[in-house]
């Protein structure tokens, strides 16, 4: 009897190992300050250096890509080879600081021609080629909103299929403020503040979607005095956690 209670044990351990290691993230990290061709920032890389320390703490799957290494080449490249290990109930994650323009975000290696930037339906054509099924882009980037276009409705999604969420740091005509009194940018650090347990607002420490925007909005637009609007769009559960200090 102790021999299948010992054996029960196992199966049980082993089965857990396997949903646990079936719930990973696969982040890709990039900030750009000091660009080719455009007008150069001041605190990008900083924010995804923060932005990569906190996920490190959850996964060891984290890339992160700053200045020259940030071409529109390099970063599709890197997000299709990080994200195709990606498995079904695993989360992928892309997060970005730099320049961004309506419809989609600003490479290194960006010109004055539109099409040498990494557009939101090119992002999305790499989601679409990972098996996971949540998927998350946080964009802290000027005109950031205008990647809503073409983007998933925010309709009821069926929750067993796939989500996608787009928090991004301003509406469509705004710029995304940073302060040289600040470590990071305004969106960044109430992104930072608030994944690390700042919008636990049920003390459950488990951070949903509805948390997280909750939690970032306000704190944003009162940096600000309502100059920028942090936007959340897509299709998914706003109760979606996206991080969870349970784990740790």
């Amino acid at each position: 009897m102790k021999n299948y209670k010992l054996i029960g044990c196992i199966l049980a351990f082993l089965l857990f190992a396997v949903v646990v290691k079936a719930q990973q993230m696969y982040v890709v990290v990039a900030g750009i300050a000091d660009y080719k061709n455009i007008n150069d920032l001041t605190l990008p890389v900083k924010d995804a250096k923060a932005i990569t320390s906190l996920f490190e703490y959850h996964t060891k799957h984290v890339i992160l890509l700053t200045g020259k290494y940030a071409t529109k080449t390099k970063l599709i490249s890197t997000l299709r080879s990080q994200f195709k290990h990606a498995k079904e109930n695993d989360m992928v994650v892309f997060a970005f600081s730099g320049h961004g323009y309506p419809g989609g975000i600003c490479p290194y290696d960006m010109t004055s021609n539109e099409d040498s930037g990494l557009s939101y339906k090119e992002i999305q054509q790499v989601f679409k080629e990972t098996k996971a099924k949540k998927k998350i882009i946080y964009a802290d980037a000027c005109f950031s909103g205008g990647l809503r276009e073409n983007a998933p409705s925010s309709h009821e999604p069926d929750l067993y299929k796939e989500q996608v969420l787009l928090f991004l740091s301003s509406r469509s005509g705004e710029t995304s403020i940073e302060s040289p009194f600040m470590a990071n940018g305004y969106f960044t650090s109430f992104l930072i503040r608030g994944l690390r347990g700042g919008a636990d607002s049920n003390k459950d420490k488990k951070i949903t979607a509805r948390e997280l925007f909750e939690f970032v909005s306000a704190g944003v637009k009162e940096k600000s005095k309502n100059q920028q609007h942090p936007v959340m769009w897509g299709k998914f559960d706003g109760n979606m956690i996206l991080m969870d200090w349970n784990k740790k």
